[in-house]
């Protein structure tokens, strides 16, 4: 009697195994038939997003000289011929690259919006290029003897200065987006100068109520940078967490060059740097 219960037991065992086993294979065999009626789709490759630490000064190079995307028109707006001066620091005769992919194929004062911040008062060749396009171009410059004045057709001067608190004559983006009625307009392309106002057109592009971040289309940065030693480790990094936030809010680096006569040697990278970089980032 024991026996057969035993051999009862086993056999119940063995078609439980049998029962699990066909499951399992009529599942694989579904699984298999619905994975190939899907429909088949590119698979797009993207740089793997940095870290936000900066282990290495190479990281921070590699950010910004290393494009991602792609622009099928650009161009290359040839600067004056007046050189830099050692105390302004102003550099912008080498001239500015843009990408007219991200602009209207006609533009028109309502159709495309271009800011300027901290300009070379020297050099406004890119401006008034594209005013005479009929893009509308809005110059902001401290420490002017002009008052407000349009400088050139479609070309306007703001004898006022960009800055992460308002105060009088100082203005925020949100402040400047106000005083032009730009808010949640587009902006096709806003152009940063002189040392420093790179950094703080991105502090105040983050910081914007308006979300500025999804309404700017191009954004050119001449980058200001300390040379590159562990002395200014501390700075090139806070400098890294700020232009990472530019891929945060979707930009991505379309062009990079460094600057002629910015460049020197870093022997323990065994690499050609530069303090002065212009770049050039698109929102997809």
């Amino acid at each position: 009697m024991q026996g057969k219960h035993s051999r009862a037991g086993v056999e119940c065992r063995v078609v439980a195994v049998v029962v699990l086993c066909c499951s399992l294979l009529a599942y694989s065999v579904l699984a298999t038939v619905l994975l190939f009626r899907q429909p088949q789709t590119a698979t797009i490759s993207f740089r793997t997003r940095p870290s936000y630490l900066l282990s290495s000064i190479e990281d921070l190079f590699d950010f910004i000289t290393v494009t991602t995307v792609n622009c099928s028109n650009s161009q290359v707006i040839p600067g004056s011929s007046v050189l830099e001066t050692e105390d302004r620091m102003i550099s912008g005769h080498e001239g500015t690259y843009i990408c007219l992919d991200a602009l209207p194929e006609t533009p028109t004062q309502e159709s495309c919006r271009i800011y300027s911040f901290g300009i070379n008062r020297n050099d406004i060749k890119f401006e008034t290029v594209m005013g005479q396009r009929g893009c509308r171009v809005h110059l902001l410059m401290a420490n002017t003897e002009y008052s407000y004045s349009r400088l050139k057709p479609n070309v306007y001067l703001y004898p006022l200065e960009l800055t992460v608190s308002p105060s009088l004559n100082n203005y925020t983006l949100d402040g400047f987006l106000d005083l032009l009625t730009h808010m949640w307009k587009p902006i096709h392309y806003v152009k940063t100068t002189t040392r420093g106002s790179e950094w703080t057109f991105l502090k105040t592009l983050y910081l914007s109520g308006y979300e500025a971040y999804t309404h700017v289309k191009q954004i050119r940065l001449l980058l200001h940078l300390p040379y590159a030693t562990d002395d200014h480790f501390k700075d090139l990094e806070s400098l890294y967490h700020l232009l990472l936030g530019l891929e945060y809010y979707g930009y991505r680096l379309v062009h990079s060059r460094p600057i002629p006569g910015s460049i020197y040697h870093i022997h323990n990278l065994q690499r050609h740097v530069a303090t002065k970089y212009e770049t050039v980032w698109i929102r997809e």
